[in-house]
């Protein structure tokens, strides 16, 4: 039993000959130390000769099914080896976050795989997949490697270097293809042209291929449905700007229609005050239309991401300024306090937006509070940051909605304040610049009632590329009275 317990332990690793061999010795050495005479392989007891050929069924029988042992835990070992490597490959695929990075992965893993290294040859760059525009690279030279090439497109497997197709060519070229077609071809250098790849290799080689394939397939879809689903973003948000500009544009334009008309039907009844009276509604409400129409214009710039700041050091005031006297007439029944500590910094910002910014939050103040309520503009220096807050005494808006409020045409049921006016942009606008200056934007209901707004914006931030405005809506920018 022990002389058969070292058969055992050489089948556990090695294979079939060693095997065999470890058992003849194996009975040689039983009949030369235990069967009499001793030290001798002479037999004078022919039972023995059973006893030898028990051993050696035993012992055959035994190794057997340990190589068999043996073999399932290799194949196990591989399978596992296997799927881990489809598994990294997997994640790393998932993890690219672009079409070249998950080509560089590709690459990556297939070389390693194969033994030597990748090179991803996309469909665009391959041209007609029946007559392949090959990239200009000596290994190309090689007729036998084109013709794997082609063998591998047209059959969609993989030819060359260790396939039973091509396989004189010095390269394996392995197609990535999914149900849209071609996607792909993989062109692999070996180390050693010389050495075969294993048949684990190969396979494992394939099923990389099909699961890269596949992930590519999927962000490519995956590319195309996003595109048209802002596509039909954008064409319901044309849709719902023109709706919206068609609506709030009648206000102001039967104002100012009216005021024209009654100048021009009957000019010499009307006194001084009632002429200026008639040219200032006219002015005003020119100036209305002004401002909807600069905010449904930088509501396209926020919504397609075309939106950017040419930053310049500026005093916070001066656009603050401007903003108060384009709302001149607006503010009459509002009294506005500003706070501003002496010791401000400058701020980095584009200040024509920032202009905007304040436009907005005051109109938004004036529209939904009482005559007479005041409006406070306060702002103090953060953590690397200038903090700006635009506070007034209204209703506020209801509890749970400080973040709707920021959404596109909101507006606060019940509220009827002004009800029908203003295209419920304004804040939606004012998110999308103060983000583009590097800043937030929030809202914080008054322990005494009312809203405030808060912004910030860094003192310091990464450089923003500059934005083309279009002349007019420059010009409507800088109005004024």
């Amino acid at each position: 039993m022990v002389l058969l317990l070292g058969v055992v332990i050489v089948a556990a690793s090695c294979r079939r000959g060693p095997v065999l061999l470890a058992t003849l010795l194996t009975i040689a050495a039983f009949d030369f130390f235990f069967v009499p005479p001793y030290h001798t392989f002479n037999i004078h007891d022919t039972a023995y000769f059973l006893t030898f050929a028990v051993m050696l069924a035993v012992a055959l029988t035994m190794s057997r099914l340990t190589a068999r042992i043996r073999e399932q835990r290799q194949a196990t070992a591989d399978r596992e080896r296997h799927t881990a490597t489809l598994y990294a490959l997997d994640h790393e695929l998932t993890a690219a976050p672009d079409l070249p990075a998950l080509i560089r992965v590709i690459a990556t893993h297939l070389g390693r795989s194969a033994g030597g290294l990748a090179t991803v040859i996309t469909d665009e760059d391959l041209g007609h997949q029946d007559a392949p525009a090959w990239p200009a690279d000596p290994l190309f030279d090689d007729p036998a490697v084109r013709v794997a090439g082609a063998w591998a497109l047209s059959h969609q497997e993989p030819a060359g270097w260790g396939t039973r197709q091509c396989a004189e060519a010095p390269a394996l070229l392995v197609p990535l293809g999914g149900e849209t077609g071609l996607l792909a071809l993989v062109v692999i250098r070996p180390e050693d042209p010389q050495q075969r790849i294993a048949g684990g290799a190969l396979d494992l080689v394939r099923d990389q291929a099909q699961l890269a394939a596949g992930t590519w397939e999927r962000q490519l879809m995956a590319e195309h449905s996003q595109r048209a689903r802002a596509e039909v973003e954008a064409e319901r948000l044309r849709t719902a700007l023109l709706s919206s500009l068609s609506h709030d544009l009648r206000t102001p334009l039967a104002s100012i229609e009216g005021a024209a008309s009654s100048l021009l039907d009957d000019p010499g009844s009307l006194t001084s005050a009632d002429h200026r009276e008639l040219l200032e509604s006219i002015l005003e409400e020119s100036r209305r239309m002004n401002r909807l129409v600069t905010n449904l214009l930088n509501m396209i710039r926020v919504e397609t991401g075309e939106l950017a700041v040419r930053k310049s050091w500026q005093p916070l005031e001066e656009s603050l300024g401007v903003a108060l006297l384009r709302m001149e007439e607006d503010l009459r029944e509002h009294p506005v306090v500003t706070r501003l500590p002496p010791d401000l910094p400058l701020v980095p910002v584009d200040e024509l937006l920032l202009e905007q910014v304040f436009l907005n939050l005051l109109e938004n103040a004036v529209r939904h509070t009482p005559m007479g309520t005041s409006i406070e503009i306060s702002a103090w220096r953060g953590e690397q940051s200038v903090v700006v807050e635009v506070a007034d005494g209204g209703p506020g808006v209801p509890a749970g909605e400080e973040e709707a409020v920021f959404g596109r045409f909101y507006r606060v049921k019940g509220d009827a304040a002004d009800a029908g006016a203003g295209s419920g942009l304004g804040l939606t606008i004012c998110r999308g610049i103060i983000t583009a200056h590097g800043g937030r934007i929030w809202v914080e209901p008054q322990p005494a009632g009312g809203l405030a707004v808060r912004f910030t914006l860094p003192l310091v931030g990464p450089a923003v590329g500059p934005v083309p405005l279009e002349p007019s809506v420059g010009k409507a920018t800088h109005g004024g009275p």
